[in-house]
């Protein structure tokens, strides 16, 4: 048992670092690209954020722990479902980073529980999956988009007098604080669903079993090595993603830079705070630098590079939850 629950939490830290590998240059990527901020500062910065944000909060991880699944059963069971979810999560996150595309860890994470609680027996609540993961997946991108577009439109009118030198040079100084504040709400949005799945885990050994299991509370020990796990990813993250992003499937200049940053950290803590939803930064901040090229003066959106982005995003949970699958299978045949 004590071998299980060291898993879930090496599986834990793992899937934490690959999230900040993988998405914390997000939060600074369009600062950087506009040149807003020099990358080691910008990096720098993004690793303090995340970590403060990991400890901040507490209502997006009762919504993953307590209302989108419900674990129960053997204790064995509960803490091998977490490591298959863990696991299969990690994997599609790096996966996808090689192929220099962001994905959502939550869609991550969610497959990866779906695929487990398949093979292994435990639930998840359609209808609370319905209005915490489904309909964000769909309305975040189409919100990131229309506000960006209508923002982007709004200050080229406002400003369309402006010479540019002076509107950069403004635009990059609110763009340096937008990227703390984003870094802010990834650790507060990314960390807080590691960390219920954890203490999921750490119940499964105090609690008696078939007993459902219910997270009241994170304890600081665990918020600590999640927020230390994320930082520590985003202080290696690599640039593959925001490349994509923020270079190749569009042309930002320091004003739309600093509007897309704005728009997807509006919606962030929008999702974080009021709703207590997960929410994904790439599936806000994605459609967000897309609107700024359709509003104001032309943009360069660049087809072939943002449609596969879309189609990882539709893929993710499915590819997590199949993975999930297959090596909740191969657990089984090597148990049985």
């Amino acid at each position: 048992m004590e071998l299980l629950l060291a898993g879930v939490i090496v599986a834990a830290v793992m899937f934490a670092g690959s999230n900040g590998f993988h998405d914390a240059a997000l939060t600074i990527g369009n600062a950087v690209v506009g040149r807003a901020m020099n990358p080691r500062w910008a990096l720098g910065l993004a690793v303090v954020f995340n970590f403060i944000g990991a400890l901040l909060g507490e209502g997006i991880a009762f919504v993953v722990a307590n209302q989108i699944v419900h674990f129960s059963g053997e204790p064995e069971v509960v803490l091998t479902s977490l490591i298959i979810a863990f696991a299969s999560a990690t994997i599609w996150s790096l996966f996808t980073y090689y192929l220099a595309l962001p994905v959502s860890s939550t869609h991550c994470l969610i497959g990866g529980l779906l695929g487990a609680g398949i093979v292994l027996g435990f639930t998840i609540d359609s209808h609370e999956a319905m209005d915490s993961v489904v309909w964000p997946l769909v309305l975040s991108p189409i919100l990131g988009f229309v506000l960006s577009w209508a923002l982007t439109l709004l200050l080229s009118k406002i400003f369309a007098s402006t010479p540019p030198k002076p509107l950069f040079r403004g635009a990059r100084m609110v763009d340096s604080v937008l990227t703390a504040s984003l870094s802010l709400v990834h650790g507060v949005q990314d960390a807080q669903k590691i960390a219920a799945l954890v203490m999921v885990g750490l119940l499964a050994v105090e609690t008696s079993p078939h007993t459902e299991l219910s997270v009241l509370e994170i304890s600081w020990p665990v918020r600590l090595l999640i927020a230390a796990a994320l930082a520590a990813g985003t202080g290696l993250s690599g640039w593959r993603v925001v490349r994509t992003l923020s270079v190749r499937m569009a042309k930002l200049d320091p004003v739309k830079s600093a509007t897309a940053d704005a728009t997807a950290s509006v919606l962030m803590y929008t999702a974080a705070i009021i709703m207590r939803v997960p929410v994904s930064l790439t599936f806000v901040l994605g459609p967000a630098i897309l609107g700024t090229q359709y509003a104001g003066r032309k943009g360069h959106a660049r087809a072939r590079f943002f449609v596969p982005v879309f189609g990882v995003w539709l893929l993710t949970i499915p590819a997590a939850a199949l993975l999930a699958i297959g090596i909740g299978a191969v657990v089984k045949l090597g148990l049985g």
